[in-house]
């Protein structure tokens, strides 16, 4: 890996697959220094703020983040936190919290809820997670890349909530225009089949809408005086997410509602086909029972049976086997002509 003073031993994407997990002797997945214009520069030099990675899977970075004497009790808890609970606060001039993420997807086949916690104040970002995650490897890959500048720490976690987003209202989209597309074959009457499509869409539509209640949850108590009495400069952009996030999770709720609406009317078409094809069984029972019964009837080995000694006795018992059929048939019809 080159020797580069910005960073240490990041686990980034090299070509389409992710590098082994590299810990330094603190238990640091990586660390960067920025300028006042939010760009990379040497660590040896004045950097206007760093931003440092843990990777909690380390013993040495539980370790590491506990000695941080300068972050507050409640942001040291919050880094080591194993919990699922999403929130924002403030404390000790630091804002610390947790934020959903999705896990990198290189490590799974679905887009999985992974969890990032940080703590920032003006000059320091530090974050820590279990497993890596798809939007924060993101943001490193574009800084490393100069493809985004962050002058400020909060400005990444500004970023991260965006694109978080972003993934989300893109995965929304996708699951509107692949129900669009059963539900105008059901509806056309091509239902056929669009079950087995439904069922994966209405889990990745609940996976979505979970993450979803999350991020809006992250709002919920937030204290936007308390966070712009540390980054004002992201405060607009932190109420502009907030309402975004819930315009999203009413959207998720829509497509769950339809989706479900989809099945039912998938359910009752596949209902009235097996009605059908029940009364059609039923209509051939009726019209047959007749021939079963004198067929049944002159097949018995007894003495008395009509027709035994008649020379037509064959064509005389189908004919009554016939007008036995015929009559059910007719009864059949006509009591399913009075139902209509």
């Amino acid at each position: 890996m080159p020797d580069d003073p910005r960073r240490i031993d990041p686990d980034e994407p090299d070509g389409d697959e992710l590098d082994a997990e590299a810990f330094d002797k603190a238990g640091r997945l990586f660390t960067y220094a920025f300028d006042t214009e939010g760009h990379l520069v040497s660590d040896d030099s004045e950097p206007a703020w760093r931003w440092t990675g843990y990777g909690l899977t380390d013993a040495r970075a539980r370790s590491s983040i506990t000695a941080l004497e300068d972050l507050p009790v409640e942001a040291r808890r919050c880094l080591l936190a194993s919990g699922r609970r999403v929130f924002i606060k403030q404390a000790g001039g630091w804002i610390y919290g947790t934020m959903p993420d999705i896990h990198h997807r290189h490590y799974t086949e679905l887009p999985e809820l992974g969890l990032v916690h940080f703590a920032l104040n003006a000059r320091t970002l530090v974050t820590a997670r279990k497993r890596p995650l798809q939007t924060v490897d993101d943001i490193r890959h574009d800084i490393e890349n100069a493809r985004a500048a962050f002058a400020s720490p909060a400005a990444v976690v500004d970023a991260i909530l965006s694109r978080l987003l972003d993934q989300l209202e893109d995965r929304l989209e996708d699951l509107f225009e692949h129900l669009d597309s059963i539900e105008d074959r059901v509806i056309g009457g091509r239902w056929t089949g669009e079950r087995d499509r439904l069922a994966p869409l209405r889990r990745r539509a609940i996976q979505a809408h979970r993450h979803l209640f999350l991020v809006a949850g992250i709002f919920r108590p937030l204290p936007t005086g308390e966070i712009g009495s540390v980054a004002p400069q992201i405060v607009p952009s932190i109420e502009n997410s907030a309402a975004r996030a819930g315009s999203l999770l009413h959207d998720s709720e829509q497509l769950q509602a339809r989706a479900l609406l989809v099945q039912e009317e998938i359910m009752a078409r596949l209902s009235e086909r097996t009605n059908k094809l029940l009364y059609l069984l039923s209509v051939l029972t009726a019209v047959l029972m007749p021939v079963t019964i004198i067929s049944g009837l002159f097949g018995m080995n007894v003495q008395g049976i009509p027709f035994t000694h008649s020379p037509l006795g064959f064509w005389e018992a189908a004919f009554l086997s016939a007008i036995g059929s015929a009559a059910i048939f007719l009864f059949v019809r006509r009591q399913h002509g009075r139902r209509e």
